[in-house]
């Protein structure tokens, strides 16, 4: 697990990730988090001009869902799920296990971040960090303007690992966005009942648990 601050690195990618800026110099409001907030409203006050100009693109690699296509409703990371904050898009990867902070003004790259798995949900960004969730198991903190690693965190109850869905990750993957409330982080892990799952609330800035449910596996189900 690593960062690289990079500003000049570039790469030749399959899918292309345009950003459309606005016409005028008017800046757009923030996306910083999945589906734009804690409530996942899908809506912004945010007005968009008539005209909208392409002012660069970017190519990524073709996105490796975790489980194939026949399985509709598990079709969670078909594809990138961006977010941007002030003048940073952040984007997760899937396929290369990282997340990336592009220049939204000039596309250029400015740092990159490994996980020890798969980051297959949007990052949440807020208060100058970006918390994102891995396979690894792993709730992550990172400094927005660097990528530095201010702390992280792990899900499940032990850092066991398998193979799952054809990559190496832990028993208790984190397979949900998180969510940030009030200086608080919210995320869960554990996909399987019977294995245990997991809730958490952390403190945003200190990584600090302020409660967890680790008791939601013990309700028995039965599986396919």
């Amino acid at each position: 697990m690593r960062y690289i601050n990079n500003r000049h690195l570039g790469f030749a990618f399959r899918l292309a990730l345009p950003v459309m800026l606005l016409a005028s110099s008017a800046r757009a409001g923030n996306w910083p988090t999945w589906r734009h907030d804690a409530g996942r409203s899908a809506a912004t006050d945010e007005e968009l001009p008539a005209r909208l100009v392409l002012q660069w693109r970017r190519q990524l690699a073709k996105p490796a869902p975790a489980w194939p296509k026949n399985q509709i409703r598990l079709q969670f990371d078909a594809s990138y799920e961006p977010v941007v904050m002030g003048k940073h898009i952040f984007v997760p990867s899937m396929v290369r296990d990282n997340v990336t902070a592009y220049d939204t003004e000039t596309g250029l790259e400015r740092w990159r971040f490994y996980a020890d798995g798969p980051v297959r949900f949007a990052p949440a960004a807020a208060d100058g960090k970006v918390f994102f969730v891995s396979d690894d198991g792993y709730l992550y903190c990172l400094q927005a303007d660097t990528g530095k690693l201010l702390w992280k965190f792990r899900g499940g109850s032990l850092n066991n690992r398998i193979i799952g869905n054809d990559r190496l990750i832990s028993i208790y993957p984190a397979r949900g966005a998180p969510v940030v409330c009030d200086g608080k982080v919210y995320f869960a892990a554990g996909i399987w009942p019977f294995m245990g799952t997991f809730i958490h609330a952390l403190n945003g800035k200190t990584g600090k648990v302020l409660w967890s449910n680790s008791g939601s596996g013990s309700v028995y189900i039965l599986q396919p």
